[in-house]
Order: C-alpha cells, then structure tokens, then sequence
C-alpha cells in the first residue's frame, strides 16, 4: 500500500540539523526538509561535528547518519547531544543492525537509506509526535 502524502503542518518551521557525509544526501534531504516548510539550521559531515553544531543550533530535530568518517560514528555523536540537550533525533543508515542500539540511546526514528520524501516526512512526524509526547 502506497504511503499518502503526509502532513506537514506540524512539521512547518521546525529547525534541523542534518548530519551526513554524502553531499547527494545532504542536498536531497535539504530539498525534502524545505518544501515541508523546515529550515535547515545546518549541515555536518561527521559525528564531532555534528555534535558541536547541535550544541550551538539547538535544532528541533537532528538526522544523523550512522557510518561516517571522524572520531566516532552518528550513535555516539547521538549519545553526546542527548546527555546535554533534548532534542527528537532520527538515525540514517543504510544498515538494519543498529536499531536496537538506537533505541537505547534515545533516538526516536530510525530511517533505512535510500531515502524517499514520503517516508522521511512520515517518519519525522511520526519522532516527533513520540518525543512530544514523552
């Protein structure tokens, strides 16, 4: 079943943080992110990075990819920003196997690569609404 388009009031205005290291993604993610209304606050390319800008943007929402190059990977950089700011955070990855372990850290999304507008939108409502509400 085909999903429909979702609804992006609840989603219009909010900040986001997008970390990951494929340029192609960064640009398609910021594609998808604006014509839903959100302003992305900014864009890392690492976990330390990504850290650091999450610190300093405070960003409604982070998508973080999990693989990426640098000290430590997106479920460490995750676990750094949710021990001093609380904030909804979707984990991208092209790997099924770190589910469990995004969990347990605190992330409220999980999103298999490649990703789609329909289902990258339905999945941050769905994190959102879940971190919302508890």
């Amino acid at each position: 079943m085909a999903e429909s388009e979702p609804q992006t009031d609840a989603l219009a205005g909010k900040r986001v943080l997008t970390v990951e290291d494929e340029g192609i993604t960064q640009l398609q993610l910021g594609k998808i992110l604006k014509s839903a209304g959100m302003m992305q606050v900014g864009m890392a390319t690492s976990g330390p990075q990504g850290v650091a800008l999450a610190l300093q943007e405070r960003p409604d929402i982070i998508l973080m990819d999990i693989n990426m190059p640098g000290a430590y990977n997106g479920l460490e950089a995750a676990r750094r920003i949710l021990a001093e700011y609380r904030t909804c955070i979707l984990m991208l990855t092209a790997y099924t196997d770190y589910a469990a372990q995004a969990v347990e850290i605190g992330a409220r999304g999980y999103i298999l690569k490649p990703i789609d507008r329909l289902t990258l939108l339905h999945r941050i409502r769905q994190a959102l609404d879940a971190f919302e509400s508890g």
